[in-house]
């Protein structure tokens, strides 16, 4: 007996064990599943920018870091317009007040707001500095308002970050707290400012969570939709806005795509098998495998993240599969006369290790992902996994035991011989035809993937959370208007550290950020430019103007070196904070934020690199007692950079280590080195055709369509090895390939075709998705599938007839 031969006795042994003891193995499936189900409700969701990477991406560790010192950079911007520009009027300014004071009172996780009403207003009387809120006194009369606008329009501060250039926009910046209050009494909210607890990593404060930005976005726009008028038309940008926008449609494209995929995968079962088993069996099976899933990624701690949105519906396509393998020949020896008992053990005996070997390529596939440095990217491909391989389990244990315990009837082969013998026909005829003219089917085919390879080149990487959304969304369309009428939404933050306490005294340092902060003001490359600038040097300026007569010359970097400690001291004893934002305590570390409009990550990647080198040549020549500057870029705008990179590092890494891992298990299930590797050439067909479909169309790779080549051979591999495994089988039989193929197409060809169908359909829901890139992921996905059977049905036979035409049986 051969080992193939074992193997089948054994699945066979296993069959009849289960169905003899069918009651004690449902029980000892069902009790674990709904322990581990149980913790379902404890799964969280995150969609931040922060949550994209693994916590030990040192991007993200600088970020952090950043963020403890300087509180949070992604802040909520809420822009109005005054059609008529009149900001300046008694009505509009009154409105700006009451709705700045209502967002600042009843706005949750609130750390700052900054707008016309409290914007800093440097001002010197005599030799007294005197730092107030800009409508502390609020005009009453024409010429206030005249002087107000005169000195607002004239303030380099103010200008495109509360105030567009030509007047038509005002704005109101929120920015959240740093650290989530969830759990937290007020003694804890002070422990993050503890020298001490900081140092510990365990006792670390969490930072700001998903659920709580939410409720921020969500009372903010509440409160802001309250005063939208005509002449008062409010828009909202910014991270928080954007990231809440994502979590509020996913969160509705999961329900809707689970809804969809359990209706449409029951209906095509129904319309294949005409029985109500084969719809009820294959839907408890996968649901059981995603519930089990989920209820393992709450317990171990993993959250829902963006591309983490396609696992219930992946789950559902992909885990009937195997379900409808066995089902397909219980069936169809039934028909034939076997007893349910039989039918089962003939099923299972017959295509067990096939379905064995189609879950573990499928698992290695998704499994690829795993080390993934885009993290929700390598939580997907580990639980993905997980759940194919408990499909795999629910499928040889609970589907035999519920099998045998309830009745399944019997059909006569006459019942609906009209349909079958149509597809008998069609099969007999690809039987026919790839047999027949091996080497044309196997030319075209060739021909085909050059053509299509050709676009592979054309394919662009991208990470913008913006562009996934509908065009016509209202946070989308506000981006948009922001950037273009107060010159940005988003910032990349350097931090320029001088090594040394007071470094930031030093004349040298200051007037060198001063000046190559003029320099950037009118940088550009491509649609990406610097819409503002804030540092230290800014409130400096603004200083030494105030305390000279508040004269427009006199706003600059002071002359005399000895001046600069005298006049930061005189804005701290004032009473404003402000500072703190720009500096640390020990006048060591600057921040400096440049802002920018909401592009591509991509366009991102040469601007942060040119905007630190422009940095490195200005302070490389500066060291204050032999220490020199170090410089440091991070900030959201770091964060999508990083992201971007991880994808591109992610897509090369999985995409090898899924083809070579499928590759070696081909290899070791058909036993010969030659057609296993033949046998792949099928898998990479669809590949290949999606891809330069990707490329020729302009389809970006991005964290969604970079699953697409690792998930379609996983899934596609699945029926070229029932395909060869059952033709081999075959052939060693008859010697004829002809008849092997025949044979093969009217037992495996069947289910090949179901199992591709519910697939298919599966994926091609997803282009009901609100979001574009969910569209493009089950688009392409979904006609990989399609590709890979085509492939499966007739450039595999072609092959086989190529390779083995001139053998006979030995």
């Amino acid at each position: 007996m051969s080992i193939k031969q074992r193997i089948e006795s054994s699945f066979a042994s296993w069959t009849r064990f289960v169905i003899r003891f069918k009651y004690l193995f449902l029980l000892l499936i069902l009790v674990p599943t709904f322990l581990i189900a149980s913790q379902v409700r404890h799964l969280t969701i995150d969609t931040s920018n922060e949550g994209m990477l693994h916590p030990e991406d040192p991007i993200l560790i600088a970020y952090n870091t950043f963020r403890d010192q300087f509180g949070r950079d992604d802040k909520l911007v809420i822009a109005i317009k005054s059609e008529k520009k009149e900001i300046f009027t008694i009505p509009f300014l009154k409105k700006l007040k009451k709705l700045h004071d209502q967002l600042e009172t009843e706005v949750p996780h609130l750390n700052d707001i900054t707008s016309l009403v409290n914007a800093r207003n440097t001002l010197g009387e005599g030799d007294t500095l005197l730092v107030d809120d800009l409508l502390q006194h609020f005009p009453e009369n024409q010429q206030e308002l005249a002087a107000l606008k005169k000195r607002v329009m004239e303030n380099p501060l103010y200008r495109n970050l509360l105030i567009a250039a030509d007047g038509s926009f005002t704005t109101i910046i929120l920015e959240t707290d740093t650290y989530s209050s969830e759990g937290m009494t007020g003694d804890d909210m002070m422990a993050g400012f503890d020298t001490e607890i900081a140092e510990s990593p365990e006792a670390a404060p969490q930072y700001l969570t998903n659920k709580e930005n939410g409720e921020m976005v969500n009372r903010a726009k509440k409160i802001a939709a309250a005063y939208s008028s005509p002449d008062f038309k409010i828009y909202m940008a910014g991270s928080p806005i954007v990231t809440q926008t994502v979590k509020k449609l996913m969160m509705k494209d999961m329900k809707k795509f689970l809804r969809l995929a359990v209706l449409t995968i029951g209906i095509c079962l129904f319309v294949m098998f005409r029985r109500i088993s084969a719809i009820l069996l294959p839907l408890l099976v996968v649901a059981l495998t995603l519930i089990a899933t989920l209820g393992l990624m709450a317990r171990f701690g993993f959250q829902f993240k963006v591309p983490t949105i396609i696992l219930p519906s992946f789950l559902l396509a992909v885990g009937v599969g195997a379900s409808v393998h066995v089902l397909s020949l219980v069936y169809q020896r039934l028909r034939q006369g076997d007893t349910k008992e039989e039918a089962l053990i003939a099923a299972l005996s017959h295509s067990g290790l096939a379905i064995v070997m189609t879950s573990l390529t499928t698992a290695a596939g998704l499994a690829s992902f795993a080390g993934a440095k885009v993290a929700p990217v390598a939580d997907l491909g580990l639980f993905s996994a997980v759940g194919v391989m408990l499909s795999l389990i629910y499928t040889l244990v609970l589907l035999p035991s519920l099998v045998a315990i309830f009745p399944i009837r019997q059909q006569k082969e006459s019942k609906h011989k009209d349909i079958p013998g149509v597809f008998d026909r069609f099969l007999d005829w690809i039987s026919r035809i790839t047999t027949s003219y091996p080497k044309a089917i196997s030319m075209v085919s060739l021909l085909v993937v050059l053509i299509f390879a050709t676009g592979i080149p054309k394919i662009n990487f991208s990470h913008n959370l913006l562009a996934w959304l509908p065009e016509k969304m209202p946070v989308r369309i506000s981006t948009e208007v922001i950037d273009h009428t107060m010159r940005g939404s988003v910032a990349l933050e350097i931090i320029l550290d001088t090594g040394k306490e007071n470094g930031l005294y030093d004349k040298r340092v200051l007037v060198a950020m001063d000046t190559l902060g003029k320099k950037l003001a009118t940088f550009q490359q491509d649609s990406l430019f610097v819409g503002k600038i804030t540092d230290v040097t800014t409130i400096l300026k603004e200083i030494h103007k105030a305390l000279n007569e508040n004269r427009k010359e006199m706003y600059r970097i002071p002359e005399n070196g000895a001046l600069i400690p005298q006049e930061f001291l005189l804005f701290e004893n004032s009473g404003s904070d402000d500072l703190e934002d720009v500096i640390d305590s020990r006048f060591s570390k600057a921040r400096i934020t440049i802002k920018v409009p909401w592009r591509d990550a991509l366009a991102y990647v040469p601007f942060i690199r040119e905007i630190e080198n422009q940095f490195q040549e200005t302070f490389q020549q500066i060291s204050i007692d032999g220490q020199n500057i170090s410089i440091s870029t991070t900030g959201i705008m770091s964060l999508f950079s990083r992201i971007l990179f991880a994808t591109m590092h992610s897509a090369a890494q999985s995409y090898g280590i899924a083809f070579g891992v499928i590759t070696l298990m081909m290899i070791l299930l058909i036993g010969d080195l030659r057609i296993g590797l033949i046998a792949m050439l099928p898998n990479i067909t669809p590949i290949i055709v999606v891809m330069g479909i990707m490329g020729w169309f302009g389809i970006p790779l991005d964290m969604f369509t970079m699953l697409v080549a690792s998930i379609a051979i996983g899934l596609a591999v699945d029926d070229t090895i029932h395909f060869v495994y059952n033709f081999k089988k075959y052939f060693e039989r008859t010697g004829d390939v002809h008849l092997a193929v025949q044979q093969t197409m009217h037992t495996a060809g069947r289910a090949m075709l179901t199992t591709s169908i519910v697939l298919a359909t599966g994926f091609f829901l997803f282009m009901f998705a609100s979001m574009h890139n969910v569209f493009n992921f089950g688009m392409l996905v979904g006609l990989a599938i399609v590709i890979a059977l085509l492939a499966d049905f007739f450039l595999a036979p072609a092959l086989m007839a190529l390779a083995l035409g001139g053998r006979s049986k030995q």
